[in-house]
């Protein structure tokens, strides 16, 4: 069967030859130049061209206004035969009128016409359809046969007959097309085995890529095998992506591939002329043999320009089942190494001509080559070539496992965390209120308790005391806090304003619990306390005939005494590798604020010494979870030493500037837009390398998979 744009040209060869034999034979006895010419050189030759090569499907303003001119000028030209009848002056006035108007009209429209798109007027669009309905050839130049054939044939019937029924035979019928189709078919039902070509290769997008200028309108799914020949080397393989122009045809965008051995021979014998492409039809067991058939539908993008060592960027041809955070990963030296969308934009980028072609970009970051017996990824160095096909990571429903604090979105793939790093170097989880971050903190102190990690939370919410009843042991919390409350009441009076108040007695006391707490032979592992509900005062001037003032301690002072007493227990103890403590800050924007948020002097020496404890206690097992929701209001020198992060949702500038410098910018650009229990975590206790974007566990699953008593071996 022939392409559709060859057999319109064939088939307008064909009609001009019957329509020159009748002008020769039957209308003008040859072609002698007067009106008996007019029909053919004007009318029907127009009509034919028009229809069949200028304008088969549909007319743009510029071509009805061409077409209205000529048909005009043919007009024009029956009246410089002078006919003196009225009618057949009357006839040709009226079609010159109509040409006239619709020459006009399509002017009028392409002078005034907004850019394509953006025209919305209703006159305006009236207009221009009246003017490409009646300027298309099949209109325009019927109505100047049928004016000739009555002004100049219709004292003959056999002229008359002869012109209506070429113009039956172009305009309504269709006899020469409707012949070549059906030869076409019948000989692809005798013929099952010739080359179904589908097109030329219009452009190699070296490597890996070629476009095809179809012969024919078919849309092509994505996956449909081809045979491509080339005089520079071997058939190759084509598997079908994406439409992305078009220009004299479509332009289909295909992965060139080597040819499996299954079908080689088949790939060889379809393969036709030079830099071309042809169908190829593969039983099951062949198309097996073509790896990326098994994944097609997961097929997102390929490998675009500008990308590096640490990202991808991505040209999107299917977004189904993409979204910030989830897994695509593309083939490097024969692995499969993974990365993240972090990032996606839409381009726009010229095709063939004036052709544009839209899509979206989208931006990954690497995150290794799965490591599925450690169960962690495996940083891997280079990048993947250009053009190379990337799909979306699916795997099946997650199953929680007990060492993971989160999972990539979509996948089974699990991130776990060391969580005596995550305390001897210090971890801090940011974000604004209601997005899980005391859920988060809650399931890593449990997790320390679990590794015998002593934690002293302090706490300005009470959240712990409710969600932790079940790892407290009431009694010992309940003499704790009697005994610093008792230390802590009581205003006396000295001499010296820095030996005045209780805070001497309450230094000591913090101390003797926090020793005791942290002594080895101590089962305890958990003690929360309120800093706001300790009462504790200082003096604050000398003492004046046995009186003198008193203020009582901040949060802030408070805290600090924690602190200090911890660092002091733990150097006691002698050095360790190991986490020996931890100090939980809740709200820490309250208990270690940054020095301009504070109100007096107190606040900014106890915070002071809150982070001289904490950059000394790393040595000594001693370290930090600091949990807050506003990120520029805690202390640098604290959050400085946080080498492990989870960043949840976050609006504020500065917050998202201080993230960027940890976890990157393109990172810090998608905090705002983080969902519910989603984090970017990264840091020393992380199982990967690099910043992740992590779905967090749920409570429930935590529980579950945590705690789950392992069975009894039988007998």
């Amino acid at each position: 069967m022939l392409p559709e744009r060859k057999g319109r040209t064939a088939a307008t060869i064909i009609y001009m030859v019957i329509l020159t034999f009748l002008q020769w034979k039957v209308i003008g006895s040859g072609f002698p130049i007067d009106e008996k010419l007019l029909w053919f050189g004007n009318g029907m030759a127009s009509l034919l061209l028009g229809s069949r090569l200028l304008n088969p499907h549909f007319v743009p303003p510029a071509d009805a206004a061409t077409n209205a001119f000529v048909a005009g000028g043919t007009l024009v030209a029956a009246l410089a035969v002078n006919p003196t009848d009225p009618v057949d002056l009357a006839a040709i006035s009226i079609a010159l009128g109509v040409c006239a108007a619709c020459f006009l009209a399509a002017l009028f429209v392409i002078m005034t016409k907004r850019p394509q798109g953006l025209e919305t007027r209703p006159s305006l669009l009236g207009i221009e359809r009246a003017a490409k309905s009646v300027g298309a050839p099949r209109t325009i130049f019927t109505l100047v046969i049928l004016v000739l054939a009555w002004v100049f044939h219709r004292n003959s019937p056999v002229e008359m007959y002869s012109i209506l029924t070429a113009w039956t035979l172009v305009v309504a019928l269709d006899p020469i097309e409707s012949l070549f189709d059906f030869i076409g078919w019948v000989r692809g039902k005798l013929e099952k085995d010739e080359p179904n070509v589908l097109g030329e290769i219009a452009a190699h997008q070296a490597p890996g890529l070629v476009l095809i200028r179809q012969h024919d309108d078919v849309r092509h799914r994505s996956g449909t095998l081809m045979a491509l020949s080339d005089d520079q080397g071997p058939t190759t393989l084509g598997v079908a992506l994406n439409y992305v122009g078009r220009d004299d045809g479509i332009l289909l965008r295909a992965l060139n591939l080597p040819v499996p051995i299954a079908l080689q021979a088949k790939a060889n014998n379809i393969a036709v002329g030079t830099g071309m492409a042809s169908l190829l039809e593969a039983n099951h067991d062949e198309a097996q043999e073509v790896r990326i058939l098994d994944r097609i539908n997961s097929l997102c993008g390929i490998v675009d320009s500008d990308s590096d060592l640490e990202f991808i960027e991505i040209e999107v041809v299917n977004d189904q089942e993409l979204s910030e955070g989830r897994l695509v990963d593309v083939k490097l030296r024969g692995e499969d190494v993974i990365y993240q969308i972090i990032d996606g934009v839409t381009r726009e980028e010229a095709v063939q001509q004036k052709n544009k072609y839209g899509f979206v970009r989208a931006k990954a970051r690497k995150i290794g080559i799965w490591d599925a017996e450690n169960r962690r990824f495996v940083p891997t160095e280079w990048l993947p070539q250009i053009n190379a096909p990337v799909f979306v990571k699916t795997t099946d429903e997650f199953v929680h496992n007990a060492d993971a604090v989160g999972h990539f979105p979509g996948t089974d793939y699990q991130v776990s965390i060391n969580i005596s790093d995550a305390v001897t170097h210090n971890t801090a989880i940011l974000g604004i209120l209601g997005i899980g971050k005391s859920y988060l903190s809650i399931e890593l102190v449990e997790r320390m308790t679990q590794q015998d990690i002593k934690v002293i939370c302090l706490d300005l919410t009470d959240q712990y005391a409710t969600l932790l009843s079940d790892f407290i042991d009431d009694a010992y919390q309940r003499r704790i806090n009697n005994e610093l409350i008792i230390a802590a009441q009581g205003r006396p009076v000295e001499r010296g304003r820095d030996e005045g108040g209780s805070v001497h007695a309450f230094n000591r006391a913090v101390n003797t619990a926090v020793t005791n707490f942290l002594d080895p032979a101590n089962n305890q592992k958990l003690l929360i306390f309120n800093p706001a509900e300790f009462r504790v005062s200082k003096q604050t001037i000398n003492a004046y005939q046995g009186e003198a003032a008193f203020t009582d301690l901040t949060p802030c002072e408070v805290t600090a005494i924690f602190s200090s007493a911890a660092l002091k227990a733990c150097q006691e103890l002698g050095m360790t590798d190991s986490a020996r403590v931890c100090l939980v800050y809740e709200e820490a924007h309250s208990l270690v604020p940054e020095w301009n948020s504070v109100a007096n002097d107190g606040d900014k020496n106890a915070t002071a010494a809150s982070a001289r404890a904490i950059l000394q206690g790393r040595k000594f097992g001693l370290g930090c979870l600091l949990i807050t929701q506003r990120t520029a209001n805690v202390t640098k020198t604290i959050l400085n030493q946080c080498n492990t992060l989870f960043a949840m949702r976050t609006f504020d500038d500065t917050g998202k500037e201080f993230l960027g410098n940890y976890i990157g910018s393109r990172y810090a650009q998608v905090l705002p837009s983080l969902k519910e229990r989603h984090a970017v975590f990264f840091g020393k206790a992380s199982s990967c390398d690099d910043p992740v974007l992590i779905r967090l566990n749920n409570r429930d699953d935590f529980i579950e998979a945590f705690y789950l008593e392992p069975e009894q071996p039988e007998g």
